[in-house]
């Protein structure tokens, strides 16, 4: 068991801590061999986007990244989750910061190659990330959060810049302040419009894939990217399947992050989910080399649980996802009243309303271990199933009537009963609340309105990267827009917020940002409820299976083929 009460330096230190619930379905006996097909069954008629400037959900970014798509930084892969870190990947360390974090430059490495064996310089990194203003991409996936650092104005919220697309791109001078490349195109520049300490975590995002420059505008390129890692898209029809062939031009000694095991690897794609869960629970065929794309159904991880031979196939660990219980404190200014409704809640009962253990950890902050650096966060001053002398105490004290609250969710069976807990326990602390189910199509937009006249709302967020910066700055300050469905401003906050931003070593940020995420615990801006972990299963043929915690999925760059005995 690792010590977790002291913090290390960088992501690795923060990882350290998340040892003590992941979990990996083997334990190698024998080294990883090269060869064989690893097969990938999903449940989804097609990848969102391939294209990696549109790429955006997290499964499939961790697919994308491992096999088809390097930036100048990744997150590795190794063993033990612990141990995962920053590392560099197209670059040839992990950046260097200038200007009080307001500018990074990264020099790239030599060898690395499109599939086609054309270099991969500066120019094609700069192009690619000039594609992710495109006004089309930013309309369907939004604006990356890494791309929205860079030192390019805006207008109304849209950038004077719109990519190499537009038949008036706007001003382009602007675009090229804030890229640069050297003359000999092996280094690039970033100028960012404010301090940030954790850009060098950012470009891991895939807006900063490298693209060929010159590659023509259209939704072609979105089926067909040109890879930039060990493998190359073969065959691709949405809503059958997708298969990988190695890039024969990939020099392995220019990746050192991608060992690129399997030979093949086949995607299926439009299968129904229980079809997934049944094929691997039986174990036939090629699905003994089989990876699930989706978690398993809760169900399901319990008949797991009590079975050895099928525990020892699953893989799981800590996802970076946290869900939260949002009070608008617009709508409740009173600090009383909001410690009255966080006194009240019954966070266990919310936690096993959504799943219970199989789906995550109760948590006490919006900041996951993976983001805070340690596993062990000062724990919340309300008792984990809620007190209602409390909470009636605290209204008492306010010197004023608790105002009138609805609570804004979406409708599903689990919802449904969120809902029903919240009610309950508010009650007994007597607090009225009037639950309002809302449709998928309606309930983002509903409490992302800042003139939204709920006061409570079931929150869920996963950062786009592991520094809590993807958190703090989004959820509690106003930076964030509607993001901040708490609608927190505290000027202390965010002036705290801004000097974590800034700060370069990553265990005094983290720090930073966990007294950040405590203070607005304290001011029941949020009342966190859990931290989301995946699980799901393997086949019997596949070797170095793991979670991989940055994006709660499975490490596909550490997966290879067992060759049948």
């Amino acid at each position: 068991m690792r010590d977790c009460s002291r913090r290390g330096g960088g992501l690795a230190a923060g990882l350290a801590c998340v040892v003590l619930t992941a979990c990996t379905a083997t334990t190698e006996a024998q080294p990883p061999v090269s060869g064989g097909t690893l097969h990938y069954l999903s449940s989804e008629p097609a990848f969102s986007h391939l294209d990696p400037q549109r790429m955006y959900l997290p499964e499939d970014v961790a697919f994308a990244a491992a096999y088809l798509h390097r930036t100048l930084t990744a997150y590795t892969s190794p063993e033990e989750p612990a141990a995962v870190e920053l590392a560099a990947d197209l670059a040839t360390d992990t950046g260097t910061a200038r200007n009080h974090a307001t500018e990074w430059s990264f020099t790239l490495r030599e060898g690395a190659v499109f599939e086609d064996g054309s270099p991969i310089g500066c120019a094609a990194v700069k192009f690619g990330v000039s594609r992710a203003f495109d006004p089309q991409f930013v309309m369907q996936s939004g604006m990356s959060r890494a791309v929205r650092m860079l030192d390019v104005a805006t207008v109304d919220g849209v950038p004077v810049y719109s990519g190499p697309y537009a038949a008036d791109p706007g001003d382009v001078a602007a675009f090229d302040r804030a890229v640069s490349c050297s003359a000999d195109d092996r280094t690039i520049t970033f100028r960012l419009a404010e301090p940030a300490g954790d850009f060098n975590h950012a470009v891991s995002s895939l807006a900063f894939a490298p693209v060929p420059v010159g590659t023509p505008a259209g939704d072609a390129y979105d089926t067909a990217p040109v890879s930039s890692g060990p493998y190359r898209i073969e065959t691709y029809t949405p809503g059958t399947g997708l298969t990988l062939a190695r890039n024969e031009h990939w020099d392995r000694d220019a990746d050192p992050l991608r060992p690129a095991h399997p030979d093949r690897v086949e995607v299926a794609l439009g299968l129904e989910p229980d079809v997934v869960e049944a094929r691997l629970l039986t174990d036939e065929g090629d699905d003994r080399t089989a990876v699930a794309a989706a978690e398993l159904d809760t169900r399901t991880a319990e008949r797991i649980a009590a079975d050895d031979d099928l525990a020892g196939r699953t893989v799981g660990g800590p996802a970076p996802g946290v869900r939260y219980l949002a009070i608008n404190t617009e709508l409740v200014p009173v600090l009383e009243h909001r410690q009255a409704i966080a006194a009240a809640v019954d966070r266990s009962a919310l936690h096993d309303a959504l799943g219970g253990d199989p789906t995550g950890t109760l948590a006490d902050s919006l900041l996951t271990p993976l983001l805070a650096g340690n596993d062990d966060p000062p724990p919340s001053s309300e008792p984990a199933s809620g007190d209602p002398d409390r909470a009636r105490d605290l209204i008492a004290a306010a010197g004023a009537p608790m105002p009138a609250l609805t609570f804004a969710y979406e409708d599903t069976p689990a919802n449904r009963e969120v809902a029903e807990v919240l009610t309950t326990v508010l009650r007994a602390a007597g607090i009225a609340l009037e639950p309002v189910p809302l449709g998928p199509a309606e309930y983002y937009p509903a409490i992302r309105d800042p003139a939204s006249p709920h006061a409570l709302m079931l929150g869920s967020w996963a950062p786009a990267w592991a520094d809590g910066s993807t958190v703090v700055t989004d959820l509690l300050t106003p930076a964030g827009g509607p993001a901040n469905l708490s609608r927190y401003d505290v000027a202390a906050v965010t002036a705290a917020a801004e000097a974590a931003a800034a700060e370069l070593d990553p265990a005094e940020r983290a720090e930073q940002w966990a007294a950040i995420g405590a203070r607005a615990v304290a001011d029941a801006a949020v009342v966190p409820i859990r931290f989301d972990r995946h699980q799901r299963l393997v086949g019997s043929l596949v070797g170095g299976a793991r979670g991989w915690a940055p994006y709660g999925s499975v490490a596909h760059a550490a997966l290879w083929v067992r060759p049948e005995e």
